[in-house]
């Protein structure tokens, strides 16, 4: 059944959210922490500006062409839900979009929507909206009575960890009561992204860890959310609280042994290859389940389907990051006006990375039209009709 061919893929994915949780906590509540500590307090302007910078593009284009797809694919019912789905996405409410609609539970298998992985990326952005004026409140204090830095860390770790103990408190009680509404909700899931926001306080401690232990830590690491991956499904019960605490304490020691330094003995994370795949996350995981949702309503389940996917999905991620994403997330006003000069002049260069990407997007797309073209139902008389998963109406 389309459903179960639908859930097959992101079993992983489950444990995936929980890891990127961990890893934004920390990166984001990290660069707050240093700006605060260099100038005594937060621009959260400024913040809140870099923020929607850096993922607005990406996420703006996905959603629109994600809805165009949907007319050209879905019948007009389901096209358009999916640009209902897409303005609670854009508006960085999408989990408490699918939860209304019973999204991930018991009858979630005629709820498949081509936006639905834009949730975590909704409890993220819920998050910060938050977390970053608390930070500023503690650091006016913090200055107004003279704090050491040492005390204000203390001091803005302790305010994190009461929300983690409630948060992961709460998850637990809201994954027995209603596991479905749990998996959405964003206050059983800040404690995961709180988490990373303590690491973060307490990067000093960690960088005097010994540098024998740090390969331990992050094999152990690696390993815990490797066995996350094996052990949480759709199906787990118990999820997201505690399981999760499995790959959430496997990526927290992971980061915690790269603090200060990477760890030796670690070529997993360390290869061009796997930081490369990190540099296209975000890019990748805003293609992905489009990908798979669509090109599902279109294809029968083959070889030639998870082809298709893997190589447009690919492609795709390649194309967003390198000609909007990766560019602006970087460029300023004044970068603009030259490229622009340099264009109307005839005198604009891509850089060498981007003339790479791009005909390696351009050979992947071209990889996925042909394993389209190649599958056995392919000339089969009629069409492939899109599965009811897909299209019914919400």
């Amino acid at each position: 059944m389309f459903a179960a061919h639908l859930w097959g893929w992101p079993r992983g994915g489950f444990v995936g959210v929980d890891v990127f949780f961990v890893i934004a906590g920390f990166f984001v509540t990290d660069g707050l922490l240093r700006t605060a500590g260099e100038t005594g307090t937060l621009s959260l302007g400024r913040f809140y500006w870099d923020r929607l910078r850096r993922i607005v593009p990406a996420a703006a284009v996905v959603l629109a062409l994600t809805f165009a797809a949907s007319i050209y694919v879905l019948p007009p019912p389901g096209a358009r839900e999916v640009g209902v789905d897409a303005l609670f996405a854009l508006a960085f409410l999408a989990n408490w979009h699918f939860a209304a609609q019973g999204a991930y539970s018991a009858t979630a298998t005629d709820l498949v929507s081509p936006l639905q992985h834009y949730w975590p990326l909704s409890i993220e952005e819920q998050f910060y909206f938050v977390w970053p004026a608390l930070i500023f409140v503690i650091s006016l204090i913090a200055v107004r009575w003279a704090w050491s830095r040492a005390r204000w860390l203390v001091v803005t770790g302790a305010v994190m960890g009461v929300v983690v103990a409630a948060s992961l408190a709460f998850a637990v009680y809201a994954t027995a009561s209603s596991p479905a509404w749990a998996f959405l909700n964003t206050f059983t899931r800040v404690w995961e992204l709180g988490v990373g926001a303590l690491l973060a306080t307490a990067t000093g401690a960690l960088a005097r860890i010994p540098a024998m232990l740090k390969p331990v830590l992050s094999w152990v690491g690696v390993g815990l959310i490797g066995a996350g991956m094996f052990l949480i499904g759709p199906d787990t019960a118990g999820f997201p609280a505690p399981w999760a605490l499995l790959p959430v304490a496997g990526t927290a020691l992971v980061i915690a042994a790269g603090v200060g330094g990477e760890p030796i003995l670690q070529g997993l994370l360390r290869n061009r290859a796997c930081t490369y795949l990190g540099d296209i996350s975000y890019s990748l995981y805003l293609v992905h389940w489009p990908v798979i949702v669509l090109l599902g309503a279109m294809m029968a389940t083959s070889a030639y389907y998870y082809a298709t996917v893997l190589a447009l999905a690919f492609g795709l991620a390649l194309a967003l990051y390198h000609l909007v994403e990766n560019p602006l997330r970087y460029a300023g006003r004044q970068r603009a006006r030259e490229i622009r000069e340099e264009i109307k002049h005839g005198l604009y260069q891509p850089e060498q990375a981007t003339k790479v990407a791009v005909v390696g997007a351009l050979a992947l797309l071209a990889v996925a039209l042909i394993t389209y073209a190649m599958r056995p139902d392919a000339y089969e008389r009629g069409t492939h009709r899109p599965p009811a998963a897909v299209v019914q109406a919400r």
